[in-house]
């Protein structure tokens, strides 16, 4: 009797392992995001590119030398929330700034005007499949 328990558990467990059971969890509808941040014409390089949703997990990236970036959801899972967002463009995430904080009596100069971050007036919509949204800042 133990051993058909058993079988019926390696089956089980076989069986959600090849359909992906549970792969998915509380995860949201997701769609794909790439594009590239320029400031003044010219494409900004590792910077930080955040997707704040009006409920849910935040999506970010960094910008590659090319000012070319894909938000990831989680670690591995591409993508942001279907639906409205707001855009944070930043030049330092909250660890970056912490550890120039401890080095320093001086407070972190973000190079990139306040209203693409902390004072944010960007707002994009993601939908479903892929999205390609370029950012335009302007330094001035």
């Amino acid at each position: 009797m133990g051993s058909l328990r058993i079988r019926y558990l390696f089956l089980t467990v076989g069986a959600c392992l090849l359909v992906g059971c549970g792969g998915r969890g509380d995860r949201p509808e997701l769609g794909t995001v790439t594009g590239t941040v320029f400031l003044d014409d010219k494409p900004l390089a590792d910077t930080w590119v955040m997707f704040n949703p009006t409920s849910g997990r935040t999506s970010l990236a960094r910008t590659n030398k090319d000012g070319k970036y894909e938000l990831l959801y989680l670690e591995g899972i591409k993508g942001a929330n279907i639906g409205s967002h707001k855009v944070v463009i930043t030049a330092y995430n909250e660890d970056e700034i912490e550890e120039m904080k401890s080095g320093s009596n001086e407070p972190a100069k973000e190079p990139i005007p306040a209203q693409y971050n902390s004072k944010t007036t960007l707002t994009e919509e993601v939908k479903a499949g892929k999205n390609v949204i370029d950012f335009h800042l302007d330094s001035k």
